[in-house]
């Protein structure tokens, strides 16, 4: 892929971003937003539905190139091409429906041959933050580039986690334990909101399990992109993943006390 096709299809991520922002904003706080619940138990609205098919209709539509769309709420369209969109039209749907606006859209660009995570955009519409960026051009954050320190020390730093059910749902809530024993700054922002943090070096990793690829591919790309790391290993809940993220050495000391990468 050209340096070129890249920057368009990060165009087209954000173009989509902000066009699902349009109905997560006219229902967040309304009244009636068509509040369902899932098989799996999660909560579902209309404008997680009605943002994924925004994403949709403007990513098939977009110039440089047209691939198969793994959405969260819609599943998988397509016929069959080795790059696939990921797409959450609302990751946090949970803090959405309580009037908590830390909660935004995702959407990844990745290589299911190699396993590459090609491109990410999270944008938290509430709060006006739009992250994207890309393997060999950098992350950014409203447009102001960001990269990630080379070093940070373990006692200075804030871990982030996913929520402590994610860690049961997993089968780690030992991870979480021996986390929390090793360092007293281990503090729960979950969701791309917390995901974002760890991309701009405000937690100096995160360690978040149980995650859809349409929660992982974006969000890994942007911190590599930025010249962090994340380590992944397929998670015990089936079909998902667990990862650790964020600034290269510290996610290295981390790993090597946890035993994360090993177990």
């Amino acid at each position: 892929m050209g340096e070129g096709q890249l920057k368009a299809l990060i165009a087209a991520a954000v173009e989509a971003a902000l066009a699902a922002a349009v109905p997560i904003r006219r229902y967040f706080g309304a009244a009636d937003f068509g509040l369902q619940t899932k098989g799996d138990g999660s909560p579902v609205t209309k404008a997680d539905r009605e943002a994924e098919s925004v994403i949709r209709a403007t990513l098939e539509a977009a110039p440089a190139g047209r691939f198969d769309i793994l959405g969260e709420e819609e599943g998988l369209s397509g016929a069959g091409t080795t790059w696939r969109w990921t797409v959450d039209p609302i990751d946090g749907t949970r803090s959405f429906v309580r009037g908590i606006p830390l909660c935004g859209t995702m959407i990844g660009l990745e290589d299911t041959g190699t396993g590459r995570a090609l491109l990410g955009v999270i944008h938290l519409p509430m709060l006006g933050v739009t992250y994207a960026g890309a393997q060999g051009l950098g992350t950014s954050r409203n447009g102001k580039p960001v990269r990630l320190p080379e070093a940070v020390a373990l006692e200075e730093a804030i871990i982030g986690t996913g929520d402590v059910a994610q860690f049961a749902e997993a089968g780690r809530l030992e991870d979480y334990r021996r986390l929390t024993a090793l360092h007293g700054f281990v503090r729960g922002y979950t969701d791309c909101f917390g995901h974002g943090l760890a991309i701009e070096g405000a937690l100096g990793a995160m360690l978040d399990p149980a995650l859809n690829p349409w929660d992982l591919v974006p969000t890994r790309a942007l911190v590599e992109a930025a010249g962090g790391v994340a380590v992944v290993r397929p998670s015990r809940a089936p079909g998902k993943f667990d990862a650790l993220l964020g600034n290269r050495a510290l996610v290295a000391r981390l790993d090597g006390e946890l035993g994360f990468s090993a177990r």
